[in-house]
């Protein structure tokens, strides 16, 4: 037979290594989640195979070669990081230096300790790998681009790791990095005349705490040290970390928790204050992807602007780009209609295959903060950014302040979890180019078949019996999921078919590749036992409590995630100034240091607690009945003693006694929603009540400011973030101490493994974030110097139990009553 030739044998080849290129991708994702969780010799496996498709990939030698280090088999990681450096990675070179050493048992070199496995280490335990980060106890420290020191080397400083060690760091620098920050003295910008008092002419009230905060910023950034700085409400702590940066002219990324702070830091605080700065500043505002405006879903929606009901919506989003040219649909002032669809996720994106790509919204607002000095951003985006994608969205600075820094390890168990629920699975399968693209309709109604059975699996997993009340709504799942199994390998068909289709457009092609990868690469983790360090979750979803699949939400998270952040940003940023109301559980800023891995850098943190400018003796009373205390009944499967009536009625004396003007915060959706559906009724003629959910978070809180005497009803997520002083709010009601439920699977797995450390348990996973969920609740009652309040903290436990004091000398030290009379008293005046 002869061979092909001509138009045909081009066209062959030129498929042939399009599905080559797609097949090398789809193993790098493929290494990089098999890291993620845990599974080095899967990644090892990954790496190899991309070295059969691709035997000069000198990415996947380095990388195969970092794998092989980590398990010190150094005549293959000498072998690997060769190759990786005959093919042109320079990174290699030192790394094939050490191995080389350690072989020779060279004990001058930098490989100080013997390739033996230390004393008590398993060998055999899985690696926890992220963002090609080994994260295993190891002799090994490795950094963020796979270089690394070993053993612990008199002569090298300790702390976080010397830049100058390290030959990349997402593509930052090293010399502007780690180049030493010269900052002026700063004190006589804080004076009644100062600079900052320009900016904000009368508003403007010196602090002496805020000047206290700024020369610790300003210490930490000319001895190149991190810091934690517990800053009371009222200090002002944007301006006090603001002010030494931009003195000082050096690079730096703000991130907060919120798109409500980081606007307000872009739109007031910044502007305000590069007004009176000494020398000019390129600033830039960076989201996750969704929240701009996608080029190519505008130019799809323009193409169908004809149909009914769509007309005006082209047209709409033309005069807010004009006046938004950033294409941030937040500031562009979208509907959340129009918004959701000109949004797309990282998984629908088309990336560089785009014909849009170089208009897009997103990627520009990457290269402006590439180039810009300072750059405000979220704890989201810098979670992934420092923690999957290597820094490579936000090269490091060399300064990253983390504002409301308290909020941190919550992002960053949210970066480093794999979730599967109903959007995720049926986003993927309903999808028109899918449907398109997959000619065998069996092998979609095998898909759907699968997903019910794989859910109807984890719902009989679920503790207690059907008739049970009290039936956990989250649960571990245990052991391996056989028709978790069968959901996947029905998946990897669906991969299969998509990746040999010729019906679709190559960006369309790649961006649902991407989406089944992802959603078949956490069936797989689901579907397995999961290593020590991680858990596997399924839970029903509180606000919908229906046992419909559709209600079923699971997940493979972390159970700590101090070693990702010790080693993925403090060892890679030179300097991160940590800073929140609450990091502290009383005066010890060691809980919040220990959850994010500062203790084990050995360069001494700056930590502080700066109390507020405000008198809470004069301006708070903190309330406590002795009557009132939670006792859970679990054979009655009730609160005993008639406790629900009680909590009712103390709740209604205390909103007659503040003449509305209440916020009450509640541990539970259920408890929200039967004190308002108890009390609202009666109340509602003479004020109004609202209640969480009833509509957006902001529009709630305009009309309870603009009400004047409301009262909002409300869970944990209103305890942060809300800002109503004056007279619209004089009471804060807190129905309990919010620990969290016992027999929860992440506090019972997270128990086992601080008591095998020699840890607290209870202090570490109850009373630490119990003492700082309840500061936070507190900290939305005395907002300036002039407001006046009640904290009603309604549970007696904290008179009667040991832990009850050092809960009420964390909270802002009020007068403590346990007189209702006294509280009546003090709403009166």
């Amino acid at each position: 037979m002869k061979p092909t030739t001509g138009p045909t044998a081009d066209r062959a080849s030129r498929i042939q290594t399009t599905v080559t290129e797609m097949a090398i991708k789809a193993q790098e994702r493929r290494a990089r989640r098999l890291m993620l969780q845990g599974k080095l010799d899967g990644a090892m496996s990954a790496y190899q195979e991309i070295l059969h498709l691709a035997p000069d990939n000198a990415t996947a030698y380095y990388r195969l070669g970092l794998c092989h280090r980590q398990r010190r088999q150094w005549a293959e990681a000498a072998r690997a990081f060769g190759k990786a450096l005959d093919l042109g990675d320079e990174r290699a070179e030192p790394l094939l230096a050490e191995s080389q050493a350690v072989l020779a048992g060279d004990a001058t070199s930098t490989a100080a300790e013997p390739p033996t496995a230390r004393e008590g280490m398993d060998e055999t335990a899985p690696a926890v790998v992220v963002g090609g980060q080994v994260l295993t106890s190891s002799p090994v420290a490795q950094h963020g681009d796979g270089t690394a020191e070993v053993g612990d080397r008199s002569d090298k400083p300790r702390g976080p790791c010397r830049l100058e060690d390290r030959s990349s760091l997402g593509g930052m620098d090293v010399a502007t990095a780690d180049r030493p920050i010269h900052c002026p003295p700063i004190t006589q910008v804080f004076d009644p005349e100062g600079p900052l008092a320009q900016a904000l002419g009368a508003h403007y009230r010196p602090r002496t705490g805020q000047v206290q905060m700024a020369v610790l910023v300003r210490e930490a950034l000319q001895a190149r040290r991190h810091a934690v700085l517990e800053a009371g409400t009222g200090i002002g702590k944007s301006f006090a970390y603001l002010v030494p940066v931009l003195w000082s002219g050096t690079s730096a990324v703000i991130s907060t928790s919120n798109k409500g702070l980081m606007n307000q830091l872009w739109e007031k605080d910044i502007p305000r204050l590069l007004r009176v700065a000494p020398q000019p500043v390129t600033t830039a505002l960076l989201k996750g992807r969704s929240n701009y405006v996608c080029a190519l879903r505008l130019d799809r929606m323009k193409n169908i602007g004809g149909l009914p009901g769509l007309e005006p919506e082209p047209d709409l989003t033309a005069e807010a780009l004009e006046k938004e040219p950033s294409g941030d649909m937040e500031l562009m002032r979208l509907p959340s209609r129009l918004a959701a669809r000109l949004s797309v996720s990282s998984r629908e994106c088309h990336g560089h295959r785009c014909d849009h790509f170089s208009g897009c919204f997103y990627e520009k607002a990457k290269r402006e903060a590439i180039q810009a000095d300072l750059v405000v951003t979220n704890h989201a985006l810098l979670c992934h950014n420092a923690l999957l994608a290597e820094n490579h969205i936000l090269p490091v600075r060399p300064v990253l302040i983390i504002d409301e820094a308290h909020q941190l390890p919550r992002y960053a168990v949210d970066a480093l979890t794999l979730a599967l629920g109903q959007d995720q699975f049926w986003g993927l399968i309903n999808l028109p180019q899918v449907r398109e693209a997959v000619e065998d309709q069996e092998l979609l109604d095998e898909l759907s078949t699968s997903y019910e059975v794989f859910y109807r699996a984890l719902a009989r997993q679920r503790p207690g019996q059907s008739h049970d009340a009290r039936r956990p709504t989250r649960w571990a799942l245990v052991g391996e999921l056989q028709d978790g199994l069968a959901l996947w390998a029905a998946l990897q068909q669906l991969q299969r078919a998509l990746a040999h289709t010729r019906s679709l457009a190559e960006g369309d092609r790649d961006a649902i590749l991407m989406q089944a990868e992802a959603v078949t690469a956490t069936v797989d983790v689901l579907a397995r036992p999961e290593p020590e360090t991680h858990i596997r979750l399924c839970e029903l979803e509180e606000k919908v409590m229906s046992d419909g699949a559709d209600a079923y939400h699971a997940s493979y998270r972390p159970l700590e995630v101090a070693d990702p952040l010790q080693r993925l940003l403090f060892e890679t940023w030179p300097r991160v100034i940590c800073t929140s109301a609450t990091l502290g559980v009383g005066k010890d800023l060691g809980w919040f240091q220990r959850q994010v891995g500062l203790p084990r850098i050995g360069a001494e943190v700056i930590a502080a607690t700066l109390p507020g400018p405000f008198d809470y003796g004069r301006q708070m009373l903190l309330y406590t009945p002795r009557s009132l205390v939670p006792v859970y009944d679990a054979a009655r499967q009730a609160f005993a003693g008639g406790y629900i009536a009680q909590l009712t009625e103390e709740v209604q004396r205390l909103l007659e006694a503040s003449r509305g003007r209440a916020l009450v915060l509640c541990t539970s959706y259920a408890r929200m929603h039967q004190l308002y559906d108890a009390l609202a009724p009666t109340l509602q003629p003479r004020y109004p009540c609202y209640r969480q959910g009833e509509t957006a978070q902001p529009e709630l809180v305009t009309r309870f400011r603009q009400a004047g005497n409301a009262i909002l009803f409300a869970t944990r997520g209103f305890w942060e973030g809300l800002d109503i002083p004056g007279e619209a709010l004089a009471l804060v009601i807190l129905d309990k101490i919010p620990f969290v439920p016992y027999d929860d699977p992440i506090i019972r797995r997270q128990e086992a493994r601080i008591q095998a450390r020699g840890g607290n348990a209870f202090y570490e996973l109850q009373i630490g974030p119990a003492i700082l969920n309840l500061r936070q609740g507190a900290g939305r009652l005395i907002r300036t110097e002039t407001d006046r309040g009640v904290i009603a903290l309604l549970d007696g436990r904290v008179l009667r139990k040991t832990y009850g004091r050092q809960i009420i000398q964390s909270l802002p030290e009020g007068c403590h009553t346990t007189d209702f009379t006294d509280v009546a008293d003090f709403l009166r005046t």
